[in-house]
């Protein structure tokens, strides 16, 4: 079974480095990137066309929910919020 490469985006250190040790559990998985907002989640996305985003919905300048919009290829999401 070849993994599944996903991003964490998340605007809060401390949430990032949580999940990312969360998913160390998860072997079919592999984080291959973080972001703390959706201009970089956005090149990373773009870059290197995960199959998955676990995405916080609420940052600032630009949520979520606005990163999706811009983006032309949508990988599997994974909504995370306080």
């Amino acid at each position: 079974m070849s993994k599944w490469q996903v991003i964490i985006v998340d605007d809060e250190r401390l949430a990032r480095e949580e999940l990312r040790r969360s998913l160390v559990a998860y072997p079919e998985l592999e984080v291959v990137a973080e972001a703390e907002n959706a201009d970089e989640a956005q090149e990373q996305i773009i870059r290197l066309q995960p199959q998955a985003v676990f995405l916080d919905v609420q940052m600032p300048e630009r949520s979520g929910f606005d990163l999706l919009e811009s983006l032309e290829q949508v990988p599997e999401i994974i909504f995370i919020t306080a």
